[in-house]
């Protein structure tokens, strides 16, 4: 295991946590920094990044704190309660209106409402009269973070439920490597090492070298630069000083010259007198489909009619039914007149109708609002977008009701206070606890992974390798292009016909519940969108998934009677047919 020496100067011991760069320090010396800051441990450290529960040495208070902030918090002098940080606070406001304004009390009831409207619990009023400006002692409903705020903070509800912009067209976290874009044509493979290649995304600032294909020259360019708009900076000097030569040439030309804009010329001032460039006034043409625009003789040469230029640009519009479906399914069905999200693009700032199919919650809100700040799903019933439910319902169908929060209130990738709780949709009396990051990375039912691979499985992974030649079995697989889960463990994987081939052997008694044909129809197509070939061993009176695809393919089995080779070997014809 990797450790890493406490960075106190003289402290030879070891350190709670490792990092790269910054520094770590043992279990006594956080005590020391944590007393530094008027505060000491309430339970034990569980990483440099998680809430640590802490209780002042001043007021007795509890809060969450983050072991970063008490060390921001020590580097200026000033202590970490917050407690007692906004008590002061409060008192020193008191004291500039005291005799000039009448100072009010709000009443525990108003307070525990208004904390019930953001997701919060009362654990406790620092003081019995608090005119808002006081600290509360409240805890998340959703993460159980303890912590101490005023009115005012409260109404922007816990940082967990900031729910994170879902990704917009152009896509985060793709390696250049496997993306399709042209900036790969430009790439200089001499001057760059390969771990760049291989390490760089399409939004990555990393500086790299580049070779114009065009006219041979190298240069600098950060990646996201290039990504999104190529550009050699000789080719474009060279157009530039093109183009100023050019434009030169058009302030001295009349309209009557260029037969283009005399056959569209419908301004009334003549055609001769009017020169293609360096004039302001607008001119009246008449374009094929019968527009008239008022436009510069120049722009309309190189740019044609604004109204047809225009139409034809809304093909390639971002609609909100295909950039954000899950925002598109709440589209209210009556209330929008001819708006619908196949043809409202999904940043359009027009406020219109929602339809929340939890609770049946009307209202109005802009569409570029709902991905933005805490994109809830219903502001009802304070469900998330991208939530566990909508991103992995075969998971989120194990999701047990005893946690704090529904699966529809939380995100795949959440870091909780709390170990959720789940229960097994295979055998309901299978109960245990697990991190949710450890279930979104494919870990299943303990009890029911005890036997590990059976007997049927295994003679499955034995002909797989006589008949493809090579396979793999229980390979975890990570695409860029999976839209569920991150990453899927595939029982076999192997090649045929120059196509990448998964085998799924589904056995009937674990892969019958609802929740785990829903697993099994979003791995499916995960595995699909990822360019796999996909065969699944659907065994005994299992239904065929509702997946209609050239790379899918099922294959009955039987769990009395396997016939592991033959039903291989059907399975490499089948990938060597593909085209």
């Amino acid at each position: 295991m990797k450790t890493q020496e406490c960075s106190t100067e003289g402290c030879a011991k070891a350190a709670a946590f490792t990092t790269r760069t910054k520094p770590a320090w043992c279990l006594d010396c956080l005590k020391g920094i944590l007393r530094k800051g008027g505060m000491s441990a309430a339970e034990p450290f569980s990483g440099p990044k998680a809430y640590w529960l802490m209780t002042c040495l001043k007021c007795g208070v509890q809060t969450h704190n983050r072991l970063e902030y008490v060390l921001e918090k020590n580097a200026i002098d000033e202590k970490t309660c917050r407690a007692c940080y906004w008590a002061g606070w409060a008192e020193e406001q008191r004291d500039l209106v005291r005799g000039v304004v009448r100072l009010r009390s709000l009443s525990e009831d108003r307070i525990i409402k208004h904390l019930d409207a953001n997701g919060f619990d009362l654990v406790t009023l620092v003081s019995e009269a608090n005119d808002g400006n006081g600290p509360i002692i409240t805890k998340c409903r959703a993460c159980g973070r303890i912590s101490a705020q005023r009115m005012g903070d409260i109404g922007w509800g816990c940082a967990c439920t900031r729910n994170g912009k879902s990704s917009a067209p152009y896509g985060r976290g793709i390696p250049l490597v496997d993306s399709d874009s042209s900036a790969l044509k430009w790439w200089d493979h001499e001057r760059n090492d390969e771990a760049a290649l291989r390490s760089v995304t399409l939004l990555s600032t990393r500086l790299c070298h580049w070779l114009c294909p065009k006219c041979g020259a190298q240069f600098e360019a950060k990646v996201r630069e290039m990504t999104q708009w190529l550009s050699c900076p000789e080719c474009s000097a060279r157009r530039s000083a093109q183009w100023h030569e050019e434009y030169e040439r058009w302030k001295i030309t009349p309209v009557s010259a260029v037969p283009e804009l005399a056959a569209a010329w419908a301004d009334d001032s003549d055609p001769r007198q009017v020169m293609v460039a360096g004039g302001w006034e607008l001119r009246r043409f008449r374009c094929p489909a019968g527009h008239h625009p008022r436009i510069g003789p120049l722009t309309f040469l190189k740019s044609g009619c604004p109204h047809c230029r225009g139409a034809e640009s809304s093909k390639d519009k971002d609609y909100l039914a295909d950039v954000l479906p899950e925002i598109a399914s709440q589209w209210h069905p009556t209330r929008n007149g001819k708006h619908t999200p196949q043809n409202v693009v999904w940043s359009s700032k027009r406020s219109v109708w929602w339809l929340a199919d939890c609770c049946g919650h009307e209202w109005q809100e802009p569409v570029v609002s709902r991905n933005k700040y805490q994109r809830l799903r219903c502001p009802n019933c304070r469900t998330i977008l991208d939530s566990l439910a909508w991103q992995d319902p075969g998971l989120a169908a194990e999701w047990s009701p005893t946690n704090p929060v529904t699966a529809w209130q939380i995100r795949p990738n959440a870091s909780t206070q709390y170990t959720p709780e789940w229960i097994c949709a295979t055998n309901p009396e299978h109960v245990w606890q697990a991190p949710l990051s450890g279930r979104t990375r494919g870990s299943e039912c303990p009890e029911c992974r005890e036997a590990g691979k059976s007997r049927v499985e295994l003679d499955h992974h034995a002909a797989a390798a006589e008949v493809f030649g090579k396979s793999r079995s229980g390979a975890t697989i990570k695409d860029a292009a999976f839209t569920t889960r991150k990453s899927w463990t595939v029982d076999i994987s192997a090649e045929a016909g120059g196509h990448r081939v998964v085998v799924e052997y589904d056995g009937a008694y674990w892969h019958a519940a609802p929740a785990k044909v829903l697993v099994d129809e979003r791995k499916s197509l995960d595995l699909l969108a990822a360019g796999y070939a996909v065969v699944r061993l659907r065994e005994d009176d299992l239904a065929p998934l509702a997946i209609t695809h050239p790379r899918y393919h099922e294959i009955r089995v039987s769990s009395r009677a396997p016939r592991a080779e033959a039903v291989m070997r059907e399975a490499y014809e089948w990938a060597t047919g593909l085209v």
